[in-house]
């Protein structure tokens, strides 16, 4: 098994281990800034050799057993290192980009010392490291774009800011200005960003470049996500020499290390990871051959600590290497299920639909815009497979009447009046299939209806499709098109 299976996106967003059981040992001090060598376990040091460590293709994949109650497998994938490339360099070739971490080499473990890492971060919603109004000074970087020192809970950021992209130096228990001298010498022209030789902090050397720069996991490997009621779990494993987990555990506040299904590793909230929630918290460990990350985000549930850790603990304990057949039989189960409201993108409180067509899991959501000055409703549809999606507004036709959305993507919708029981939509090609329906609608007795059309859109000059709305004995309630 090589590349036959790809990412799918997963709204967006792993998966990983071997066959051993455990949880971790997140007792008081686990994660405690200010840690000193010795303490906590012995996590596989940063140094050695070979500065870079990439992933290595997979020999067997990583199942999960049992989903933990409350949650939903709602994506699964592998990625083949050979395609985890997107840095373009000088010569025009496409390489991984890499992230390279710092430290003391005469530390067993690495992480147990003063550290420094230098990468790049890149996307629209989230970026790694503070927000642009984390408050912060000023500093001159010799850049055109313009640089900050944010100290942010157990390390502080030096980083260059543009538009929707962010190049950082971080450290921890290193001094503020060795940080912004660092800064001054950093190299993120590069696939594997670096600092030049004259501005890397006293008595700490390059020990290891790599994957992903910007957070734990991500780029090549297994990807798993699971979701519940404001939780999502994201896991991944790559095959990779153990040093690689020193780099993943960096982004976890956990200066002494804790134990993770009898192996040494990190626990403990991340730090300006890229993962789009500041109170996520996560586990890192190496395992036969494995590098893991398991992260949980709560939304906006910060009230739900405790959970997180109930959480990870579960999904840690169910994780193990199985077959490709295995494998490809959970995948088959998410792209064979309607994706849940959970899954979605699109808000969900009301007027949700969706289903499975062909390689398409769709969804289609119509409400009221509370916020409209002419009463419009807002609409959404989503491909969870190919991740594409869109937005719009439909005014309300007179009660009785269909009111019809239709988008480029195929997914069309909206909604069917009082006494509906089933909804037929026409193609162009004379196919006919009934759409799905909501149990509610925006007006009383109305019901959102949703479907898929494989041949969208029509031939120029064609009507697009014919809406019918049926009542429980077969009349004719209204038509569209």
């Amino acid at each position: 098994m090589t590349s036959r299976i790809r990412v799918r996106t997963a709204v967006l967003a792993a998966l990983v281990v071997a066959g051993v059981s455990g949880c971790a040992d997140t007792g008081d001090d686990a994660g405690a800034p200010g840690s000193v060598a010795g303490e906590g376990p012995a996590r596989p040091g940063a140094g050695g050799d070979e500065l870079v460590v990439d992933a290595l293709p997979l020999e067997a994949p990583v199942i999960i057993d049992a989903v933990p109650e409350g949650l939903l497998l709602t994506g699964l994938s592998y990625r083949p290192p050979e395609d985890d490339l997107w840095f373009n360099d000088a010569a025009g070739d496409y390489l991984p980009a890499r992230a390279t971490l710092y430290g003391d080499p005469a530390l067993a473990d690495t992480l147990d010392g003063p550290v420094v890492l230098v990468g790049t971060s890149t996307g629209s919603a989230t970026i790694a490291g503070p927000g642009y109004e984390a408050p912060g000074e000023e500093v001159d970087l010799g850049s055109d774009l313009p640089g900050r020192v944010v100290p942010d809970s157990d390390r502080t950021w030096v980083v260059l800011e543009g538009n929707d992209y962010t190049e950082f130096v971080v450290g921890r228990g290193i001094d503020d200005d060795e940080l912004v001298a660092a800064a001054r010498g950093a190299d993120f022209a590069s696939a594997t960003t670096a600092l030049a030789a004259d501005a890397v902090p006293a008595g700490l050397e390059p020990l290891i470049a790599g994957s992903a720069q910007d957070r734990p996991g991500s780029g090549a490997g297994v990807h798993m996500f699971l979701r519940g009621d404001g939780t999502q779990v994201t896991v991944n494993a790559v095959r990779a020499d153990p040093r690689l987990a020193a780099l993943w555990g960096f982004w976890l506040e956990d200066a002494s290390g804790t134990t993770v299904r009898g192996n040494p590793g990190s626990a403990g909230d991340l730090q300006g990871a890229n993962v789009g929630d500041p109170d996520a918290r996560g586990r890192v460990w190496a395992e036969d051959g494995l590098v893991i990350s398991v992260v949980v985000t709560m939304g906006a549930d910060r009230d739900r600590a405790g959970d997180r850790e109930q959480v990870l603990d579960q999904v840690v304990e169910a994780l193990r290497v199985g077959t490709w057949e295995e494998f490809e039989a959970l995948d088959g189960e998410i792209q064979s299920r309607p994706p849940t409201a959970v899954e979605s993108p699109c808000p969900s409180d009301s007027g949700y639909t969706s289903g499975v067509e062909g390689n398409s899991r769709w969804v289609f959501q119509l409400a009221p815009n509370p916020y409209s000055s002419w009463g419009e409703w807002s609409t959404c549809s989503f491909d969870l497979t190919s991740g594409g999606g869109n937005g719009g507004s439909v005014l309300p036709p007179p009660l009785g009447e269909l009111a019809v959305s239709g988008f480029g993507s195929g997914i069309v919708g909206g909604v069917a009046p009082p006494g509906t029981t089933r909804v037929t939509v026409t193609a162009v090609d004379g196919s006919t299939r009934d759409a799905v329906l909501a149990a509610d609608g925006p007006r009383p007795g109305e019901r959102v209806w949703g479907t898929y059309l494989p041949v969208f859109p029509p031939p120029g000059g064609t009507a697009p499709f014919t809406v019918t709305a049926y009542d429980a004995a077969g009349a004719v309630l209204a038509t569209s098109g």
